[in-house]
């Protein structure tokens, strides 16, 4: 998580400088921009305080941990999804690059015999083409993973918290119900999650998180076999192009 902490605090350094050096920092009225930037900044931490302190309360009257619970809801946090993307991304190209630069630097003592560099193209043309939509889509599906995993843990502590074997029974019965109901028709919402029994009975973040949860897996099931076949289409495509490629007569 080292290298999550650098990225996170890398972009975070550099969107504060990028700020500090623009026209609003240096224009004829950049005393009104500062003035305003200060009002925002406290406006957005008045605004977090509010928020942090009613999840405290909420996640107490639930004898719910609040630090606990509050680990797995920073799981897939904006910030921990933007540090997951850069750190994802820069490791990738990192390795690609390093990979290419090696396979490139071989394929230049080749060429000095059979023009063996061309093979080095068609690989970096396959390696990167489409690249960014491949990260994309696995970076979604792995943050979706990470999301319903984080959903699930944290209905298992409202529940373990629960003070009564009643209370316990009308939850789970509750989520068996939210199961079955995806199991069959693919996908849940809010207003399907209304008309399960017990529903105002149930604990709002409880609900949420069944419903955060359902969504992940719904999203998963969509994008995983997509970026399967794309891994294999360029696989193909990679393979068929080699093998033409040195067949041809030049």
């Amino acid at each position: 998580m080292f290298e999550m902490f650098l990225t996170i605090m890398a972009a975070l350094i550099a969107a504060i400088y990028g700020v500090s050096q623009s026209v609003f920092m240096n224009g004829p009225h950049r005393n009104y921009y500062r003035i305003g930037l200060l009002v925002l900044i406290l406006i957005i931490y008045g605004l977090y305080k509010i928020h942090h302190t009613a999840r405290q309360r909420h996640l107490k009257r639930l004898h719910v941990e609040p630090e606990a619970y509050v680990y797995y809801a920073k799981y897939t946090s904006l910030l921990y999804r933007a540090g997951y993307f850069i750190s994802y991304f820069i490791q990738n190209i990192l390795f690609d690059y390093i990979y290419m630069w090696r396979n490139f630097n071989f394929c230049k003592g080749l060429d000095v015999y059979d023009g063996g560099v061309g093979e080095y193209y068609i690989k970096f043309r396959h390696t990167w083409y489409r690249y960014l939509k491949l990260t994309r889509y696995r970076h979604k599906v792995s943050l979706k993973k990470l999301q319903g995993y984080a959903a699930d843990m944290k209905n298992q502590m409202i529940v373990d918290a629960l003070q009564t074997e009643e209370e316990k029974e009308r939850y789970l019965h509750y989520a068996e119900e939210a199961k079955n109901y995806f199991d069959e028709h693919g996908t849940l919402t809010k207003s399907v999650l209304k008309s399960f029994a017990n529903y105002g009975q149930i604990d709002w973040y409880y609900r949420k998180n069944i419903l955060k949860n359902y969504k992940a897996i719904a999203c998963v099931r969509k994008y995983q076999p997509l970026v399967i076949e794309m891994v294999r289409q360029k696989e193909d495509w990679n393979q068929k192009d080699l093998n033409e490629f040195r067949k041809k007569e030049f």
